[in-house]
């Protein structure tokens, strides 16, 4: 055969195979995406519906606002819109069909992209397996499981500049390209442009070093169309966003958002193997190997820039170990892309090379332990591979559960409110149905959110019908139905707000005589009623509990030059006869906390109840861990200045009592795993005529290390008792948040749902499924 034929007819046969090759690969990555967004049957995550709803303001409106970095910039919600506007979709069930359209396809352009790029800077062959090992990594599936479409896009189109960047110096098309690229990745997601700025200025440089003579000319084009293609984006933008607050953005941005520290556990050693596996180890083998493969001159850039986009999301996902505060998870799903093309160079290399060591060394596989070794490592890597996929699979179905904010019940309660209930009242949802049964009720909503990655203040108020008093330090709550539970006090940590305890009616009692008989009144049997005041510039939560015989009142107060919260009970009885009232109280601590020291001047001295040496420790041991438990007593004699303190040493929080009445008894309680569960302390009058009111107070202080430095065990007691420099209290009155946000309904997914709240006077239900009941606000 003619040589010439030869070449043709090997390279027709590569152009053949690798078509078909993108062809299949490009049906499975469709169809196996659509299929993950469909897992909850209808569409995951909550992003995509605030995608949505962007693309139908622009739909209807005709206006593009920009300047809003409080959200992603608008590529993405612009192409769905033209997607929108080309299909004629109007229907909800249209319209969710092409946001997993458009979702599907950006994944297809990201792993596209890793195969582009590999295969320019390596071979086909390594660009094939590149896009094969994406599968293998389960950011892949995540981020598409929680809607991370416009991360998705930045990647693309970060891989498509690394491509380009090097190229761009040849010709004009490719100098285009870039200028377009670098505007798409600014225009794609605010990370995306931080990790490309970082990731392309050791490629820059290098580039300007190695530019000389007429060449520098074509190097300093490829920089200009970088410069313009994201200064464009930036003034349109980020600019007119960012230039209010530039003196104190790079204190806020990376030092101030204490809150990302949830996301820490996402970048261990354990979170690699979970996410990666075998690629890890592969990954690091590959920088060696690619340098061998890129080392020469006219390649060396590739290099460069692939290392340079490997390590700059690795050190922003390990920046908490520098005391910088970023949103370290969200770079996994950027260094993903480069650990799948860093193991494909590895799996090529060993490709290439055990081919020619079996050749030059086939003597040597007729020896048993040789092909015994062999087949072992055979078997190892089937078993890394099944093992690995396994781990995926588990993991994209417990994330389908997870980032399953919506289903087909939240679907048909939506339409069904839409077509029942046509006005434009506002509606109030749990986490699950989310921002999705906006689009499904055409009804503006506002949303429940994981309080750990976003705290929404209006849906968290409306849904419990709470009462908020909020300082620096504290977080009080009161609720009109939640249960038995009647209030709460929140410290916080990293900046987010975690219950260290609470009061619940079925722990607080009143025991009285009345006629001569004895009688037991839990708080639980009376009505209930809780309203918010200010007087003077003290916030007051006032709880009223009453019957035809008493009204008993709890009181709530904060200051503002004070960190404890005053707390003062009234009793009230409406008959006569009564005598030898005992008001019986119960703080329970929060179990997600292991408190596990006390201090009680005269009787205990920072140990735990089970550890105190003292005639006023009770104990119980069965050696059943249910029913154990150690109580320590004390009465108020033993209650120096009135004080009682309570410390967990592993999470540095705090938890005292400051007796302004020093109660007759009380006793501090530990569980079998040596957790303080709770204080209980009674306080008692003797005659108390018809409408005389009898009064009882003390302070409750809960605080944490992490937002007061300074706590210790030791001087818990002088802050008790310490003015502050004055700070600002904020209230919240879900009253005023349903006037003010015009809320006419609240959604309720049946597991989070409080039945008592059915008793609540302005609720009525007005429709129910086996997943999700509505109320109408009563006004």
């Amino acid at each position: 055969m003619n040589p010439t034929v030869a070449i043709h007819t090997l390279l027709n046969d590569k152009k053949k195979l690798e078509l078909a090759f993108i062809t299949v690969f490009s049906a499975v990555i469709l169809i196996l995406f659509y299929s993950i967004l469909s897992m909850n049957g209808v569409i995951l995550g909550n992003d995509p519906s605030v995608h949505l709803e962007k693309a139908r303001i622009f739909l209807n409106t005709g206006q593009i606002p920009l300047g809003n970095l409080g959200w992603t910039p608008p590529l993405y919600q612009i192409v769905l819109a033209m997607f929108i506007s080309l299909s004629g979709a109007s229907d909800i069930g249209q319209l969710i069909f092409l946001v997993k359209i458009l979702a599907v396809i950006v994944d297809w352009l990201m792993i596209m992209s890793v195969y582009l790029l590999t295969s320019r800077a390596f071979s086909k062959k390594t660009g094939a397996i590149a896009a094969i090992l994406l599968l293998f990594c389960f950011p892949v599936f995540e981020l598409n499981q929680w809607g991370g479409s416009t991360t998705a896009l930045g990647i693309a189109f970060l891989m498509l500049l690394l491509i380009y960047l090097p190229l761009a110096i040849e010709k004009f098309g490719y100098l285009m390209v870039t200028f377009f690229a670098a505007f798409s990745v600014m225009m794609a997601h605010q990370l995306a442009t931080f990790v490309a700025v970082l990731a392309l200025i050791p490629v820059l440089i290098y580039m300007l070093k190695k530019s000389q003579g007429k060449a520098r000319g074509a190097y300093l084009k490829v920089l200009a169309a970088l410069v313009l293609g994201g200064g464009i984006v930036f003034f349109l933008y980020y600019f007119g966003a960012m230039i209010g607050y530039l003196g104190v953005m790079l204190e806020h941005v990376f030092f101030s958002q204490k809150a990302y520290a949830y996301q820490i556990g996402a970048t261990t050693l354990n979170a690699f193997i979970i996410n990666f596996g075998f690629i890890t180890l592969l990954t690091i083998a590959g920088v060696y190997f690619a340098y061998k493969q890129l080392k020469t001159p006219k390649r060396t850039v590739y290099f460069i820039g692939l290392l340079s986009a490997l390590i700059v999301p690795f050190i922003l996902a390990e920046s908490h170990l520098f005391g910088l505060y970023l949103p370290f998870q969200w770079f996994i799903y950027y260094l993903t892309p480069l650990m799948a093309i860093f193991a494909a160079v590895t799996i090529a290399y060993a490709a290439q090379k055990i081919p020619r060591f079996y050749a030059n060394h086939r003597a040597q596989f007729r020896k048993t332990w040789v092909r015994v070794a062999t087949v072992g490592l055979i078997v190892v890597t089937c078993l890394a591979v099944g093992v690995r996929s396994e781990v995926v699979y588990g993991k994209i179905m417990e994330a389908g559960t997870f980032y399953a904010t919506t289903d087909i019940k939240a679907y048909e309660a939506g339409i069904w409110l839409r077509d029942h209930y046509p006005e434009n009242q506002t509606v109030v949802v749990t986490e699950i149905p989310g921002f999705w049964f906006q689009q499904f009720s055409d009804k503006p909503v506002i949303a429940q959110t994981n309080p750990v990655i976003q705290r929404n203040l209006i849906a968290e108020s409306v849904l419990t019908l709470s009462y908020e008093i909020e300082h620096p330090q504290t977080l009080l709550k009161a609720y009109g139905a939640k249960g038995d539970i009647v209030d709460e006090s929140y410290v916080s940590l990293d900046h987010v707000w975690h219950r260290a305890s609470y009061s619940a009616t079925n722990g607080d009692f009143l025991y009285f005589t009345q006629n001569g008989i004895e009688q037991k009144l839990p708080l639980s049997a009376l009505s209930k009623q809780i309203t918010l005041e200010e007087q003077d510039g003290i916030e007051k939560i006032n709880c009223i509990y009453s019957n035809e015989n008493f009204t008993i009142t709890k009181t709530l107060q904060a200051q503002n030059i004070t960190y404890p919260i005053d707390i003062s009970w009234t009793i009230t009885p409406q008959v006569s006869g009564v005598a030898n009232v005992t008001l019986y109280l119960s703080t329970f601590l929060d179990l997600s906390f292991s408190f596990d020291k006390a201090q009680i001047p005269q009787v205990m001295d920072w140990v735990n109840p089970w550890d105190a040496d003292s005639n006023r420790v009770e104990k119980q041991e069965t050696g059943n861990p249910q029913t154990d438990w150690a109580v320590a007593s004390f009465v108020n004699t033993d209650l120096k200045n009135g004080y009682l303190g309570l410390y967990d040493s592993q999470n540095d929080i705090a938890f005292a009592f400051n007796f302004t009445d020093r109660p007759q008894w009380g006793n501090i309680g530990a569980l079998s795993n040596r957790n303080i569960d709770a204080v209980r302390f009674q306080y008692s009058f003797s005659n108390v005529d018809i409408n005389q009111t009898v009064t009882c107070s003390y302070q409750i202080l809960s605080l944490a290390k992490n937002s007061y430095p300074q706590l210790t065990p030791n001087n818990l007691e002088g802050i008790l008792s310490n003015l502050t420099p004055e700070f600002a209290i904020m209230t919240r009155d879900y009253n005023d948040d349903i006037c003010e946000n015009n809320i006419g309904f609240i959604v309720y997914d049946r597991n989070q749902l409080d039945t008592q709240i059915i008793n609540s006077k302005i609720l009525q239900l007005i429709y129910s499924n086996d997943r999700y009941v509505i109320f109408k606000i009563q006004q």
